[in-house]
């Protein structure tokens, strides 16, 4: 699409109300057109670089990308609207695109589960310790206290793991 000198001055001008700023400039082309504005359109203005893009749009043949991305960029700016309906382009609307789904907030019971887990791996990493500090124990009397300690530790690991049973299979 090749555009008329005013049409450039007219969407020039519908660019710079859509995109006050340089960086909102910059953002929308990133996004809408996969390009970096400063690489494809140069000027010391915001309008000079609106005019430059607009002329690079019209060299590699995506004017109407440029539009299109730009009213899907800021979809509420009646200046681009009205700039594409003059163009017979009106029914570039942005395409609605689906929410992004949300993940479900956890159930209690999978907080639960998680909490419990996490439970089961310290009282294991516990036990671990102890057994190891069993073995290389050469005091005799450091024994029993330590095969008490790995006692309540399987205790509280077997009941700890019934209830992630129960949670898992609940009655």
């Amino acid at each position: 699409m090749i555009l008329t000198g005013a049409q450039i001055a007219q969407l020039r001008d519908a660019l710079l109300a859509a995109y006050p700023r340089r960086d909102d400039l910059r953002m929308m082309v990133r996004v809408e057109l996969g390009e970096n504005l400063d690489a494809i359109a140069g000027g010391d203005t915001l309008r000079a670089v609106a005019f430059s893009l607009i002329e690079w749009a019209q060299r590699t043949g995506r004017t109407e990308e440029l539009i299109a991305g730009a009213r899907r960029g800021n979809p509420g700016n009646p200046a681009l609207r009205e700039f594409a309906a003059a163009l017979d382009l009106g029914t570039i609307d942005p395409p609605i695109s689906p929410p992004t789904p949300v993940p479900p907030p956890p159930t209690v019971a999978a907080f639960l589960r998680r909490q419990k887990e996490e439970r089961l791996r310290v009282l294991m990493a516990q036990y671990e310790a102890a057994s190891q500090q069993l073995l290389s124990t050469l005091n005799a009397a450091d024994r029993p206290p330590l095969q008490e300690q790995l006692r309540r530790l399987e205790v509280e690991m077997a009941a700890v793991q019934a209830e992630i049973e129960q949670l898992d299979n609940p009655v």
